[in-house]
């Protein structure tokens, strides 16, 4: 593996000086960055890509989210869930991050 430093949002559960890993042999772990394709459906993912190779475009919002609804059958095509509540199919190439972006309760007042 070659060590390359990169600069993203940061997902809830992530630590300084925590390796994260890309790719689609990287596991299942939060934090780390995989296709579609190679996650299961439930997984809770942010910073998804709409087409692929395009940085990551939706759920960057802090506390923002997707879930993988399903895939097709011929493994081209993946349903996710938006923040929103609407769900949008995009091809499972896309990259996303494994969990909820940082920075949840932000607009959250006090009592």
């Amino acid at each position: 593996y070659k060590l390359k430093k990169e600069r993203w949002i940061a997902v809830e559960g992530v630590h300084t000086g925590q390796f994260v890993y890309c790719g689609t042999k990287a596991q299942l772990a939060v934090g780390n960055v995989m296709p579609l394709v190679k996650m299961p459906e439930g997984t809770v993912v942010s910073m998804c890509e709409e087409k692929a190779s395009d940085r990551g475009r939706i759920a960057r919002a802090s506390g923002s989210s997707c879930m993988i609804v399903g895939h097709s059958d011929d493994g081209r095509k993946t349903r996710i869930r938006l923040p929103s509540g609407s769900r949008k199919t995009v091809p499972s190439t896309c990259r996303a991050v494994v969990g909820i972006t940082a920075g949840g309760g932000r607009m959250d007042k006090p009592v």
